[in-house]
């Protein structure tokens, strides 16, 4: 099937479709040109599932290359070395892909690191992991420096220590030394294999949620105006309280005691509601 989005009429003059079409029905030229193709035909209205009847390229096939490509381009604007741009002109968009949260100096760290050991998708997840958190730390880990491979070698150095499990904890061990690049870096690795202090990480404390049923659950502020019995003048020395927005914040400049009740309806109702310490009967002063 071959057929033009009905919402551009004149897309044959802005756009050679067929010759696009051709390209992806041949698979000529590289991944990169595919990719390129398909996103022209989706800028010019076609939907990922005409471009998939017209070439057999699925969508989801789609998704991967056109996004791949944008990392590729990324990567290219951002001086990547002329090896790793080789490297991927020709496959492992795969692994392009996984690069795809990462910023622009990110990507091109990790698709360098990917050409020169040759991962794939899967340990291409990981680095990307390993680099979003590596670089978010600051300052940076003592023992490391800020190459590529030394934050996947961080990563597993990290989660290698918060192992009891002696496979696990070799497993992590020997993927960290693949990737470790200083010396100082697989050092800190190669001691975790005779040093067997498990750290447990801590686990950062939950703050509770609160759902407030009823309105009396909000609490009321009321300045202290004294001790009872109480004067006239006492009551008029009573700073005025306006509750603010939905959590009833209060402001003010008057220097004063304040009390945290419920938001009762005779406090609501008060037009200047205050608090006093009346001592219970029969209590001496």
């Amino acid at each position: 099937m071959n057929s033009t989005p009905a919402n551009s009429p004149d897309l044959e003059q802005s756009l050679d479709v067929e010759q696009l079409l051709q390209l992806l029905r041949r698979k000529e030229q590289n991944w990169l040109a595919w990719g390129n193709a398909c996103q022209q035909l989706q800028k010019a209205g076609y939907s990922p599932q005409q471009i998939f009847e017209d070439t057999g390229f699925e969508p989801i096939q789609q998704n991967q290359i056109v996004v791949a490509a944008q990392v590729y381009q990324s990567i290219q604007s951002n001086n990547a070395e002329q090896s790793t741009l080789d490297y991927f002109a020709e496959r492992h968009s795969d692994v392009l892909y996984e690069f795809r949260i990462l910023n622009h100096k990110e990507r091109t760290k990790g698709a360098e690191l990917a050409a020169a050991k040759r991962i794939d998708a899967e340990d291409a997840r990981e680095v990307t992991k390993a680099l979003k958190s590596f670089y978010a730390i600051q300052p940076m880990p003592a023992g490391f420096t800020d190459h590529p491979g030394d934050a996947v070698a961080y990563q597993n150095w990290r989660h290698a220590r918060q192992k009891s499990d002696l496979q696990e904890r070799s497993r992590l061990i020997g993927q960290g030394l693949k990737f470790a690049h200083s010396e100082i870096a697989r050092e800190q690795l190669q001691q975790l294999l005779s040093d067997f202090t498990v750290l447990k990480p801590q686990a950062a404390p939950r703050l509770p949620w609160f759902r407030l049923e009823a309105e009396e659950g909000l609490p009321r502020l009321l300045p202290m105006v004294g001790r009872s019995p109480l004067t006239l003048a006492d009551l008029k020395a009573a700073p005025l309280v306006e509750a603010e927005q939905s959590f009833g914040i209060v402001t003010t400049q008057t220097v004063c005691a304040w009390v945290a009740l419920p938001s009762w309806q005779v406090d609501l109702a008060g037009r200047r509601p205050c608090g006093a310490d009346c001592p219970s009967p029969g209590t001496r002063p």
